[in-house]
Formats: C-alpha cells, structure tokens, sequence
C-alpha cells in the first residue's frame, strides 16, 4: 500500500525538474536546451502509461524501446525539416543523451506508478471479493460452455434465452470527494453485482450458466430450454428475488434463439438493446 505515494511522489518530483531544467542556469549560459517536442513526448509517456490497461502490463524494456525509438524518429525529422541541432556532434550528443535519460526516467516512475496502481487494485478485489461462488465464471472464459449450449440448440431445435442483469446506477451519493466518491462508486457497484449474482444461484437452475461481465459491472446468465414467455418470467421473478433479499433494483434485458437472434453475439446485442431501454425508461419515470 506504501508503494501507491511513494511512486506517485516520485513521478510528481521528477516532472518537476523535468520542466524546470532549463531554468537552472550554469553561470550566465544556460546549457541545457531541451527541445519543446522532448516535453509532449514526456506527457504522453506519464498519460499512456498510467491510463492504458495493457501498457500497465507491458515489459519496461520495451516501452522504453519504443518511446527511445519515437524521440530519435522526431529528432531526426525535425532536424531534417526545420535546421534543429543535429542528435550528435559537440555539446549536441551530451544533450541528446540527457532528453533519452530524462524520457526513461519519467518512463520508469510512470510504469512503478501503473504498477502500484495495479497492485492496490488487485488488493481492494481480494479482499473485498474474495468469497466469490466458483458457479460464476467470467463471460470472456466460459466460449467453450456458450458455443456448446448453442450447438446443443440448434442441433435439437431446443429454445434458449440468455438474460443480461444489472444492477441499477445511483449508489453512494456522499458529500465525499469526488475522486473518493468515484472510487467507492465503483466497488460498491462490483460488490453489488457480484452479491445479485451469488444469491441468484439458490434460485436459478443446475443447467443454467452464470457468467460476470466484469467491464460492464454486470452478469449474464444463459438459460438451455428456454423460451420467451419464460424468460420474461424469470426476469421478473429474479428482479423480485433482488428487491426482497438483497433491497437491491435491478434492471433485465432478455433474447431467445431462435426466434430473434440465431448467434451469442447477435443474443447478446438485442439483450443489451432492451436492457438500455429500460434503462432509458426508468430514468425517464424517476
């Protein structure tokens, strides 16, 4: 948990001096002359690294590669097009030398920045999550089951729905601050979600497949032999189930096959579709 501020700290203090070098003056020259494009360059690698998902994850070693390769590309065209002094030759190479280190560094601060993120993230999801029913599984891990019910479908001619559940926005309405505030939104809606769907297993059957859509702060249950008219009362039935035992609102959007879509994905739009415009409607009737 230390590692959160004390990277931020770092990165914080070393961008500090990265835009004020050029004001430290060695006698009456000022030797140091970074390039304007040197600073754009630092701000996009603090920005990409820290908000990119997959750049959080990705091997320092490459980032830096790529990013030394970005400077030495800009340096050379800018060189090329507009007379900017050349990347070696003199006092020229020292200065090449310290932008690529000062790159690097605020690369480095950046990524152990993304990567205490990362960690305090996972803590947060063990701790607060960790009873999680092994009968939910992740929707981007369960193809293997999907495609198999959906084979099995349409191979018998057997109906069957899938039913998209989430719960409805509007928790944690606090005088706190904002950034505090969005942080507690979004656990409270994961620890929401993830209670809905466990205490949905007791009342849903052995063959029907839950799965968490975790980016979506929602899950999706598929449901073998079944067809519309009991799909629309499962819904209803399960929305029941959330407002007595968990005093949680809950909104569905349900599709069949075969009658309206004949693929999962093709389900799963037209189940959105209807989840969106209930949604759009209860906001409308509140």
């Amino acid at each position: 948990m230390k590692n959160l501020p004390r990277a931020t700290v770092a990165l914080v203090i070393s961008l500090a001096i990265f835009f004020n070098i050029e004001r430290l003056d060695f006698g009456e020259v000022n030797i140091v002359n970074i390039d304007s494009f040197v600073y754009v360059l630092a701000l996009l690698i603090v920005i990409s690294v820290i908000s990119i998902p997959t750049l959080r994850r990705s091997s320092v070693y490459v980032l830096g590669a790529v990013w030394i390769g970005a400077y030495l590309v800009a340096k050379v065209l800018l060189y090329t097009s507009v007379g900017r002094h050349p990347l070696l030759g003199g006092v020229y190479t020292y200065l090449t030398v310290t932008e690529m280190g000062l790159l690097l560094i605020t690369l480095l601060l950046a990524h152990k920045l993304a990567s205490a993120i990362d960690d305090f993230e996972g803590a947060v999801k063990k701790i607060t999550f960790r009873h999680t029913n092994k009968r939910i599984r992740q929707l981007d891990e369960a193809e293997d089951e999907i495609q198999l019910e959906m084979f099995r479908s349409r191979h018998y001619h057997h109906p069957l729905g899938i039913l998209i559940v989430q719960p409805e926005s509007g928790f944690a309405q606090t005088a706190m601050h904002r950034a505090v505030r969005e942080v507690q939104q979004a656990m409270i809606n994961t620890y929401v979600t993830r209670s809905i769907a466990q205490t949905f297993i007791k009342y849903i059957r052995r063959t029907d497949l839950i799965m968490e859509q975790a980016d979506q702060e929602r899950f999706v249950i598929l449901c073998p032999d079944t067809n519309a008219a009991d799909l629309a009362l499962m819904a209803e039935y399960l929305e029941v189930v959330a407002q007595e035992e968990l005093s949680a609102s809950v909104v569905c959007g349900t599709a069949t096959f075969p009658d309206e879509a004949i693929t999962f994905e093709e389900l799963m739009r037209q189940a959105e579709t209807r989840l969106n415009h209930r949604n759009g409607n209860e906001k409308l009737e509140s």
